[in-house]
């Protein structure tokens, strides 16, 4: 199996490496022949703080395709390629008196004829750190960093992890995204293509 990463971000890396152990043990005859995994830098064409859930959904899945294309352009072989965003949303649309900004992580799997979106758990913003990103326009990784006066949490347990004093981190949540997104393309007892 042959699987295209859209990120050489470590976090999201060992996320990857983390959900193909999880789902190797429980789909073994899927992932009978060795895999072989290619990260790529890519562009996701949406903001670089997706600040809505249009956003981290287009996001993960240009990924995707961008890692997908790339390889057909090398006339490659690829089984699947995967998008992975990481972003913000606001809940204002269902309750503008008690909106919340919401953290999340989205990932699209695609095998050239299949999608499937997955998404981690979603973790409410305090109000000084929701308000920075939308009404100053600041990214959260640069937010993040300043708040808990570390450098690079992005790369490493990301703000879930700061925020939940690494009960759940940035990898945890993009792992449990990639085993949604894969459960489709896994699981034929339920999914059939």
């Amino acid at each position: 199996m042959i699987i295209g990463i859209g990120t050489q971000n470590k976090a999201k890396l060992k996320a990857c490496d983390s959900a193909f152990k999880k789902l190797e043990t429980q789909f073994p005859n899927i992932f009978s022949n060795t895999k072989q995994i290619t990260a790529l830098a890519v562009e996701s064409t949406v903001p670089e703080m997706p600040l809505s859930l249009n956003d981290l959904l287009k996001g993960a899945r240009n990924r995707a395709f961008f890692v997908f294309n790339h390889f057909k352009d090398q006339s490659q072989k690829i089984d699947i390629s995967i998008g992975m965003e990481g972003g913000v949303f606001s809940t204002s649309t269902f309750n503008e008196n008690d909106a919340q900004a919401i953290l999340q992580n989205w990932v699209y799997v695609f095998d050239g004829k299949h999608g499937s979106f997955g998404c981690s758990a979603g973790l409410a913003l305090p109000d000084k750190i929701s308000r920075t990103l939308f009404d100053d326009q600041k990214e959260l990784a640069e937010v993040i960093d300043y708040v808990s006066g570390k450098t690079d949490v992005r790369s490493n347990e990301g703000a879930f992890g700061i925020l939940t004093e690494q009960l759940y981190t940035r990898s945890d949540a993009f792992e449990s995204a990639l085993i949604n997104a894969m459960i489709p393309f896994l699981n034929e007892k339920y999914y059939k293509k």
